[in-house]
Order: structure tokens, then sequence, then C-alpha cells
């Protein structure tokens, strides 16, 4: 039983210790918290209000995964360097796909509750997401090194 109580005070402290050193963990758990204060005044369904649970709880979760590998990385190598700054892109990447996700489901969920909006929008908005996000970030990228290679020459 000492053993299981070690591993929750270990989680509990690595989860505390993340919210109090990581600003954008603080930003998703404070928003997170607003969102699930307002699903608790909304008349939600049971499904209305598990989709927006699993949402806060996943960009949260991605945070947290977020964290973990920046830390890794960074005993890895203390210089710079492209694979890690890849890997560390990427991580903050899922944190950003998670997080557009989440809108999906708060545009759905609390645009309907809040301001009657019809879920039209949320899906008009995911497939924003889908196929332009991608998109714009590969031109996005595109720019960038065009404007190096700019400045190089």
């Amino acid at each position: 039983m000492s053993e299981i109580l070690s591993s929750f005070t270990h989680a509990v402290e690595g989860f505390s210790e993340a919210i109090r050193k990581e600003r954008n963990l603080k930003v998703h758990f404070v928003i997170g918290c607003l969102v699930l204060l307002i699903s608790y005044v909304l008349e939600l369904t049971a499904n209305e209000l598990l989709w927006l649970i699993f949402a806060v709880f996943s960009v949260i979760g991605m945070e947290l995964l977020n964290t973990l590998v920046e830390s890794i990385m960074d005993l890895y190598e203390t210089k710079p360097h492209p694979a890690v700054k890849f890997v560390k892109d990427v991580a903050a990447g899922i944190v950003l796909w998670y997080s557009l996700f989440a809108v999906v489901v708060g545009v759905i969920v609390l645009g309907k509750a809040l301001f009657g909006w019809n879920q039209s929008l949320g899906k008009l908005i995911a497939l924003i997401f889908v196929l332009f996000f991608p998109s714009i970030s590969l031109v996005w990228r595109l720019v960038s090194s065009w404007r190096k290679k700019g400045l190089r020459s």
C-alpha cells in the first residue's frame, strides 16, 4: 500500500511542479477550469458534458506531455540542435492540435448552450482547422525558409 501511496505522491508532486513552472500549463488549466465552471451552470446533456471534460483533460494532458518532452530534450542536448528543435516543435504542435479540437468542442457545445448557435458552425471550424491549418503551416514554413535564405545571401 505504501508503494501505491508513494507513486500517487510523486504524481501529484510532478503535476504541481509542472503547473508551478510552466506558464502555458497555467493558462490551459485556468481556461479549463473556467469552461468546466461555466458548464456547471448550463443545462447540458451528459454527452455534451463528457465532450467538454474530454477536451479540457486532453489539452491539459497534452501540455503535461509537452512539458515532459521539453524537459527530456533539455537534458539530452543543452546546445541548440535541429533534432531537439524538431522534437520540441512537434510536442508543441500536439498541444496546439488538441487545443484546436477543444475550440471545436467548445463552439459546438457552449455555442449552442450560450448563444443558440447551430452545430454547423462547429463543423465549419473543424473543417477549416483540418483542411487549412496544415496548408497554412506549410506556407508559413516556406516563407520562413525563404526569409532565412534571404538573410544569408
